[in-house]
């Protein structure tokens, strides 16, 4: 079955397989030309020292009635001011409801070695399993990245970069990659996502912000200058 095939330990590895029946299975059934595309939105400030970021993604036309059966989330590509993020527990994933029953709350930074950069969503969790059918082209929220910078000592203007591009996996796949059964067939196939939609791509950008003042400390700068301009007043009266 493919969900045995799926220990994170060796995850990798172990879909070689996978990939060589689903190449097969594609052959067999009819060609590829679908796509899945996949991107981060734009990202938004969030509580605190962090932002976030939506994990979407959506079918091309030649995808409608494919099964996705599993997604690898791989993060290894993200910098910050462009030196590559060392710390992956600073990032936490959220899924989307739809999804939750795919992930096992292991977030970024808990994997075994050489893979603490990536996270695993398979619809095999659930007993019984749950495949999401594409059923049309409209995009379809997986879930949230939010990355904690506190501490960092980050100054406004600098940058932090999310990117889920992933890298060659020694296959066909980089390391995000998409399970996808075509339809009509029996066999999953391993595909890389594309990045082609025009609501974002395989990045995130987020700029600090130049610090803005908590309302109590704004409310109580503003009644400070209120009340030298009202002295000031008084006495320009006085005077007068």
């Amino acid at each position: 079955m493919f969900h045995r095939l799926l220990d994170r330990r060796s995850v990798w590895p172990s879909l070689i397989g996978v990939i060589a029946f689903g190449w097969f299975g594609c052959l067999s059934v009819r060609p590829c030309p679908a796509d899945i595309v996949a991107y981060l939105a734009p990202s938004r400030a969030a509580t605190g020292e962090r932002f976030e970021t939506d994990l979407v993604l959506s079918g091309t036309a030649d995808a409608i009635g494919d099964v996705v059966e599993w997604i690898n989330l791989d993060i290894v590509e993200s910098t910050i001011n462009a030196t590559p993020l060392t710390d992956y527990g600073r990032v936490r994933f959220d899924a989307r409801t739809t999804f939750a029953a795919w992930f096992d709350g292991r977030q970024f930074g808990t994997g075994s070695a050489g893979f603490e950069s990536q996270i695993v969503l398979e619809s095999f969790l659930p007993a019984p399993p749950v495949p999401f059918e594409i059923t049309n082209t409209d995009p379809f929220e997986i879930g949230t990245l939010t990355f904690d910078y506190s501490g960092l000592g980050l100054q406004p203007g600098d940058t932090i970069t999310l990117d889920i591009f992933g890298v060659p996996d020694g296959s066909s796949t980089r390391t995000t990659s998409i399970a996808i059964r075509p339809s009509g067939a029996q066999q999953t196939m391993l595909v890389n996502p594309v990045y082609t939609s025009p609501l974002g791509s395989e990045q995130s950008r987020f700029t600090i912000p130049t610090a803005i003042p908590e309302p109590g400390s704004a409310a109580f700068l503003m009644a400070t200058l209120l009340g030298v301009y009202v002295r000031r007043c008084r006495r320009g009266e006085k005077i007068g």
